[in-house]
């Protein structure tokens, strides 16, 4: 990863902790195209681009890095963070898919977890979100 690329993430990181959202895109987006397997950069510019409105490409552009993910944590991160985007946009049953995908990976139970629980509510699976809940607390 170049290091134009750690800067532009480094600005666009930064205007979205600021609430900045138009100059997080613009700068996570640069990051992105200068090092398109740069994980943090792509799911912060799906963060911007959620926060944003943009769901759909928010989506695209986290299904476009899960194809390049070089490890599986990567996937993984990619995969919550796609079903956080997705519960934003109001597509629960991706959602759920997507946080499925991320369930086998150690060390994302709690994440996988917790956005299944807010998957459920949704649905209205009162049952299913109280244990998943139970799960994200580590209780299960």
């Amino acid at each position: 990863m170049s290091q134009v690329a750690r800067r532009y993430f480094e600005r666009g990181s930064a205007a979205l902790a600021s609430g900045d959202v138009a100059s997080a895109q613009e700068s996570l987006r640069a990051a992105v195209d200068l090092a398109p397997g740069y994980v943090n950069a792509r799911i912060c510019y799906a963060v911007a681009l959620a926060r944003g409105g943009d769901c759909p490409r928010a989506a695209t552009v986290l299904r476009t890095g899960i194809g390049r993910a070089t490890s599986a944590k990567a996937a993984a991160a990619m995969w919550c963070t796609l079903g956080d985007v997705q519960v934003l946009g109001g597509d629960f049953f991706a959602a759920e898919d997507a946080f499925a995908q991320a369930r086998a990976t150690p060390g994302f139970e709690h994440r996988v977890a917790s956005g299944l629980a807010r998957v459920h509510a949704r649905l209205g699976r009162w049952a299913e979100m109280a244990t998943q809940l139970r799960r994200a607390a580590g209780r299960a």
